[in-house]
């Protein structure tokens, strides 16, 4: 059971954390007005931090996506050799 729900929750979790990541990173670029050095550099480290969790989720997405096509590919497999 968990070999057919977790590619599929792989493929749904990804992209989920792909959204959350680009929508902290857009809010992120927002600029301030009259920026202080250290604000600049906070907003520098909280960019690097979002655009990793975009990473991580694209990561994801695509684990479940190879392993889904994997079991496809197996099964489509042995049903041809039969």
């Amino acid at each position: 059971m968990l070999r057919k729900i977790a590619p599929v929750a792989l493929l749904v979790i990804g992209p989920l954390i792909m959204l959350g990541g680009f929508l902290l990173y857009a809010s992120n670029a927002i600029p301030y007005q009259d920026a202080t050095p250290e604000m600049l550099s906070h907003q520098a480290s909280e960019a690097k931090r979002w655009a990793i969790v975009f990473v991580l989720g694209s990561a994801t997405a695509a684990s479940g996506a190879m392993w889904s096509w994997r079991r496809w590919r197996a099964k489509k497999h042995r049903f041809d050799a039969r």
